[in-house]
């Protein structure tokens, strides 16, 4: 109880000055309300970080649903590796069929006294490509964050159980892309307003723009 009272008292030290509750909300918690910002801090500091490991991007918090998921920097998860006794790292091998990857496999060393153990990890592509972003143009680099996440964690779990990179979330935390077209011309086919409320239930997630308006006027008086 009194640590966590401290880290408590820590937080709101840390966040009485506007300006660097401002600067994380912008950087380090991009997307998330101020509420959810002393959530992720608080459940961060409790994992063991300090403050400044969320000013300095060592951690940080990515929007999920209503609610946030942490993320630790494969940096600084690479630092806690080498602190923990890690010697080594393979190079990535990959798994690629007809010019596609299909897996990643990495294997990381770690000495634990005078025993120097080996720790594989294979990944496969399509459980984290978003087909967007840096997985299109650098897709072997992506992966290979992954698979070696996936290795250091194995190395390391009582240091790094609780810890994940963003390239290993992403897949997880994006929002589902909504064909308005096609959205809109359901919209238009819709003939009672028992059959608008169970397309507006379809997706709790939509969010539809003020000019995609029915046209029948049964069910106008829903976007009044």
């Amino acid at each position: 109880m009194t640590d966590i009272i401290k880290i408590q008292e820590e937080i709101n030290l840390q966040l009485a000055e506007p300006k660097v509750l401002n600067a994380l909300i912008s950087t380090t918690f991009k997307g998330l309300s101020v509420d959810n910002v002393k959530k992720a801090i608080f459940e961060g500091m409790m994992r063991g970080f300090e403050f400044k490991d969320f000013l300095e991007k060592n951690v940080y918090a990515i929007p999920y649903g209503q609610t946030y998921s942490l993320i630790t920097s494969v940096d600084y998860a690479r630092k806690i590796g080498m602190r923990s006794g890690i010697v080594g790292e393979s190079a990535p091998l990959y798994e690629e069929k007809n010019g596609q990857i299909i897996s990643c496999t990495i294997t990381v060393k770690r000495k634990v006294n005078d025993y120097i153990g080996e720790y594989s990890a294979t990944v496969y592509f399509n459980e984290y490509d978003t087909k967007r972003n840096l997985w299109t143009t650098k897709p072997r680099t992506m992966i290979a964050k992954v698979a070696e996440m996936h290795a250091l964690r194995k190395a390391c779990p009582e240091e790094l159980a609780q810890s994940f990179i963003e390239e290993e979330m992403e897949k997880e935390t994006e929002k589902p892309a909504i064909q308005m077209e096609e959205y809109k011309n359901k919209l238009e086919a819709v003939k009672n307003l028992e059959e608008a409320v169970d397309l507006l239930l379809e997706d709790e997630n939509i969010e539809i723009p003020n000019r995609i308006v029915p046209e029948n006027p049964e069910i106008t008086s829903l976007y009044a």
